[in-house]
């Protein structure tokens, strides 16, 4: 499962000859894409998302707001993903449903808002969907991907349609 955004990004940067039929693909045809991965139950909501220091009243950087911040200032429109690896919890899923919904923000607790641009994809790479709500697996499309016979299926329909009879 880790390496399958590895490889779609490959794909994305060498690119594809001939007539592209895919959205996705055609918008991001031979572009860089970068990669953000953090794992949110690794570290505390406050490290997640930032918090405002009640002594100073100043705004502190989270990992998640950090790199939200970095791409969507990037000038250019390059594929930009930040893979969120690890168990949902609902401690910052639910602040993470208006991001995913139409409005695609991101409120911070300093009540700064970011936008996630139409190039940035936030990729979910969870074990199961035991602690999603409603409303989070409604927003997501989901791949589920088995660590058993799916890999070698999806290796032999992507043969069986690239290599000529």
């Amino acid at each position: 499962r880790s390496e399958a955004y590895h490889v779609l990004a490959k794909t994305i940067e060498h690119g594809v000859e001939g007539e592209i039929v895919n959205d996705y693909l055609h918008a991001t045809n031979k572009q860089k894409v970068t990669i953000r991965d953090i794992n949110p139950k690794s570290i505390s909501t406050q490290e997640f998302y930032g918090y405002v220091n009640l002594a100073t009243r100043e705004w502190k950087d989270g990992m998640m707001s950090f790199y939200m911040r970095e791409l969507a200032n990037t000038p250019n429109t390059d594929p930009k993903w930040i893979l969120l690896d690890g168990d949902l919890d609902a401690n910052w899923i639910e602040s993470m449903n208006s991001t995913m919904d139409d409005n695609r923000l991101l409120t911070l607790p300093s009540n700064e808002r970011i936008r996630l641009l139409p190039h940035m994809k936030l990729i979910f790479e969870i074990r199961d969907l035991k602690f999603a709500t409603p409303a989070t697996a409604t927003r997501a499309g989901i791949l589920y991907i088995s660590e058993a016979v799916q890999y070698q299926n999806m290796v032999a329909s992507w043969i069986k349609r690239v290599v000529p009879p």
